[in-house]
């Protein structure tokens, strides 16, 4: 959520062929030249099946752990926080989550930040509807957690990023935190001020008290003001001088700059001197907003450090002639190899399309990745603002470079994403798109990782499914499941290392005995063999889909009270279907068996219904389906295809995931349908009516080559042009149809 509001636009599209052996999510062609493997992804895992969020964080830690988080909104007051230990093939809740999800007991559900330092402890900050922060730490992976519900410093507070030095427990040791002290400023205000606090111990923070202080920061946050040139603030990071850089934009918006300042503790004060660098001048000089030039900003601009201490901003801005869009928006990259006190011209590295909201993250030396929304429109009736796009489709694109600081950098560029995953504009209003019933379900970014084995990791919003409702502007998502992709194939981000994880499965999974695991209100315990997922599969009969999944026994059906409240076990295989230029962008449909007391099951099937609190999204069960069980452990759904009227025969089924859990009374209730994931297969992909795997795979849009400079005072129709092979592949392409994404609302 952001309160200082900008606007943002996306841009045009183009499609690339992928075929034959090339059948996987994310594939690049390369130049003859190119000498580094293709860059791929896997499968969507969908985070969680039922609760929703936007603006999703991720990391991992030294012992290879994946932490998601979200906000599920102020309204609610509610965020979520999982838990992955089989390197993203699942995810639950961590073990301290409480009541619908939540790890503490004050409120929040406006922003979250995640971080972990260097002794892997885990670090929480919790939005409370600009109010206050809720800030937590986890000694034990999310077992356990210490939390404040007053930890901000300055009120009202907005947007919030962690940088850390050191473990918890060392003498040095410091976790900082920057937000905006929302309308704390006085000179040319009311705005926004940019602050910094700290902790020593990952709870309680005190302000980074301004040494130096210029007249523009009296106001609110006078006493730890890093900068009243503010809009909005971007992530931080500590460079090797161990100065604080904070990536944000300016007060009017067109500037992409960051303020560099030392904290320097004291008897345990600890102050800073603070100044401004801008890093967008070269394509956004200080002008009339009469004169054409590129320029504006959208949320947010990020920033990431290499093991050897260079620094890499990226940023969207679009070109703007009289103070009015005139272009769409493409990202930008600048490198700074003195610890952000100066940067490098600023490159472009999106090629076609509207692309936006991109996130960084570096590895190695010069090993740097960004990924960003790509839209297939550029305008509609000459408007270029996402909240004008009323038939686009967004998914998620990924460059990667190996040698981002050479002088004419190499970018391979992907879609990560499968389908596209949102249809319809986006609204860039902020808060307010509440009240105007825009499509606000992305929030205002994404977010790119890198794991263990130097493997990328992205997670986003999916609002793919025919949860929606109507409003002004068209089909407003209601819900959209936080998904994770990890990089399967392509250069590691870390030198000398291989991404390991490369399995892409088709029409069926294994899935390892013993994981299935209760995970909640302070426990984490081994849960029955009934809960104890070992495969799953989807086959055909001729008369429609057979759809599978073995247990390690079902003996017994009923359900171990000793780990929480639940009276039913719940036995579920979802899908994706992509219905292009359809709102709601396709959907979510299951089979399922269910069993109350462990008595006889019922089988049903159904499409995932929107749930009006807490819950996104909820299984109904009262559509019976044709299904069967053996106490030796397998589950068989015989399911027509006139079932699922979305799926069509050759069409692709994404992300099949059997689950097994418990509800406290049935999936077809709210709250009561609350499903606690005790195990979860890795998804796979099915081609409904066919055999085998599929010789391809939707267009894929790629790119393959240098990134340039953008020349000052040229307009994005000189700089942001095709090159020859890439505009061939685009006829190539031509006809075969453009890729999608969406977003998510508060």
């Amino acid at each position: 959520m952001s309160f200082a509001l900008t606007r943002r636009t996306l841009a045009s599209a183009a499609a690339a062929l992928l075929a034959g052996s090339a059948c996987l999510a994310g594939v690049a062609t390369t130049s003859a030249a190119a000498a580094t493997p293709t860059l791929r992804f896997g499968h969507e895992v969908v985070i969680d099946h039922q609760r929703s969020g936007f603006e999703p964080d991720i990391i991992t830690d030294s012992k290879g752990r994946i932490f998601s988080s979200v906000p599920n909104g102020s309204s609610q007051g509610e965020s979520f926080v999982w838990r992955s230990q089989d390197h993203g093939d699942s995810f639950q809740l961590v073990p301290g989550n409480v009541a619908f999800g939540k790890p503490a007991t004050c409120l929040g559900g406006g922003d979250t930040e995640l971080a972990k330092d260097a002794g892997d402890n885990l670090y929480l900050s919790d939005l409370q509807n600009l109010t206050n922060l809720s800030n937590s730490v986890s000694k034990d992976a999310g077992l356990t957690f210490s939390t404040s519900c007053t930890a901000a410093p300055n009120t009202p507070v907005d947007r919030m990023w962690f940088a850390s030095h050191g473990k918890l427990g060392d003498p040095d040791f410091a976790i900082y935190e920057e937000y905006d002290a929302v309308l704390s400023g006085v000179n040319g205000g009311p705005t926004n001020q940019l602050v910094e606090t700290v902790s020593h111990d990952g709870v309680n923070f005190l302000p980074v008290i301004n040494a130096a202080p210029s007249a523009a920061c009296l106001g609110g946050g006078a006493v730890n003001c890093v900068s009243n040139e503010e809009g909005i603030p971007g992530n931080q990071v500590l460079n090797k001088a161990g100065e604080l850089v904070i990536a944000h934009s300016s007060s009017d918006g067109n500037g992409i700059l960051v303020s560099v300042g030392k904290p320097v503790t004291v008897n345990g004060v600890t102050t800073a001197t603070w100044k401004d660098v801008f890093v967008n001048r070269d394509i956004c000089p200080d002008k009339s907003s009469a004169d054409p030039g590129i320029c504006g900003s959208a949320n947010f601009n990020t920033i990431a450090q290499d093991s050897s201490g260079n620094l890499y901003m990226v940023y969207a801005s679009q070109l703007i002639k009289s103070g009015n869009a005139a272009g769409p928006y493409n990202v930008y990259l600048a490198t700074s190899r003195n610890g952000g006190h100066t940067w490098s011209r600023s490159r472009q590295i999106s090629h076609t399309g509207s692309n936006a909201f991109p996130w960084v993250t570096a590895g190695s030396l010069g090993r740097v990745a960004v990924a960003w929304y790509h839209a297939n429109e550029t305008s509609e009736g000459n408007r270029y603002q996402f909240d004008d796009l009323a038939h686009a489709e967004f998914d998620v694109q990924i460059a990667q470079s190996v040698d981002a600081l050479a002088p004419t950098p190499h970018y391979s560029t992907v879609t990560a994403s499968e389908h596209p995953m949102k249809y319809g504009p986006i609204c860039t209003a902020g808060t307010t798109c509440t009240a105007t019933m825009g499509d606000r379900s992305l929030g205002d970014y994404l977010n790119l990782g890198v794991d263990t084995d130097g493997a990328l990791e992205v997670v986003y919003v999916d609002d793919t499914s025919n949860s929606f409702t109507t409003g002004p502007t068209g089909a407003v998502a209601e819900n959209g499941p936080p998904v994770y992709q990890r990089q399967i194939g392509g250069p590691s981000m870390i030198a000398g290392k291989t991404p390991s994880h490369n399995a892409f499965p088709f029409d069926k999974v294994t899935d390892p005995a013993g994981d299935a695991h209760y995970s909640g209100n302070g426990l984490y315990q081994a849960a029955g063999d009934n809960l104890d997922l070992t495969n799953a599969s989807v086959t055909e009969d001729g008369k429609g889909l057979v759809i599978s999944m073995k247990l390690r026994s079902l003996e017994s059906l009923g359900i171990n009270t000793a780990f929480g409240p639940a009276t039913a076990g719940v036995w579920l295989t979802r899908f994706t279907t992509y219905n292009p230029h359809t709102p709601g962008n396709g959907h979510i449909y299951y089979v399922g068996m269910e069993s109350r007391l462990g008595q006889a099951p019922r089988f049903f099937l159904g499409d995932v219904a929107s749930a009006p609190v807490q819950l996104s999204m909820v299984f109904d069960s009262t559509t019976p389906a044709n299904g069967s069980y053996s106490p030796r452990g397998t589950i068989t759904w015989h399911v027509p295809y006139s079932a699922f009227p979305g799926l069509k025969k050759k069409q692709l089924m994404y992300s099949v995931t059997a689950v097994a859990g418990t509800t406290l009374a049935s999936a077809s209730s709210n709250p009561g349908g609350i499903i606690n994931l005790v195990d979860a297969t890795a998804p796979f992909d099915h081609v409904a009516g066919s055999k085998g795997v599929p010789t391809t795979v939707r267009p894929v849009l790629v790119s393959s080559s240098a990134a340039g400079p953008v020349p000052v005072g040229r307009g994005l129709a000189a700089t942001g042009g095709l090159g020859a092979p890439v505009a061939a592949l685009v006829l190539l392409a031509a006809g075969l149809g453009l890729l999608a994404y969406r977003r998510r609302q508060l």
